[in-house]
């Protein structure tokens, strides 16, 4: 095997249409960051680094479905058959990174989650003027489903409030809300 050392234990994860996750095994993975010598500044929760995967050939890796080892959470990008012979697989993931947080759901269980916060960004009105400056937190939906209005998060010690929806920000991996700090 090219990969080298299988030497990374990982849960294959399935997000679920009802949200649910669902670990479909776990495996021994060869994990590496891709070599990049200008890799931009974290400006959400996926890192623009790509990361490198190899395992041997299994039909449930495939895209869309995540990869959990240890405390990195990775979203698997592309699978392709390196060889084309059923033995080896080359993956391409993307990690979501953050801080670590807790989602506190205002009808469930507290949830350990991973968050990326810009304070003061722009909130802008329905006609795209800046209205406001806010911060706007980004979570995984595998870790948190989809916080509503009035859930809260706390990152770093500091509790806040879901005041919005952050508008077109929900692609299915990550959703971008607005937060309030709690007084």
């Amino acid at each position: 095997m090219r990969a080298g050392r299988l030497d990374t234990p990982a849960e294959l994860l399935e997000l679920q249409p009802d949200l649910a996750v669902r670990c479909l095994d776990w495996m021994w993975f060869s994990i590496n960051s891709k070599e990049s010598a200008d890799v931009p500044a974290h400006t959400g929760l996926r890192s623009p680094a790509k990361v490198a995967v190899r395992v041997w050939w299994d039909e449930r890796l495939r895209q869309g479905r995540y990869l959990r080892a240890g405390e990195r959470l990775l979203l698997i990008d592309d699978v392709r058959d390196f060889r084309g012979d059923r033995g080896e697989l080359a993956i391409t993931c993307t990690e979501l990174v953050g801080q670590s947080g807790q989602y506190l759901p205002s009808d469930g269980a507290p949830r350990c989650c991973r968050v990326h916060l810009t304070h003061e960004a722009p909130y802008r009105d329905e006609l795209g003027q800046v209205t406001n400056y806010m911060t706007r937190a980004e979570v995984a939906i595998i870790e948190v489903g989809r916080p509503q209005e009035g859930d809260q998060l706390r990152v770093a010690g500091v509790p806040y409030v879901v005041a919005n929806y952050a508008d077109d920000s929900d692609d299915g991996v990550v959703r971008g809300l607005w937060l309030l700090p709690v007084e």
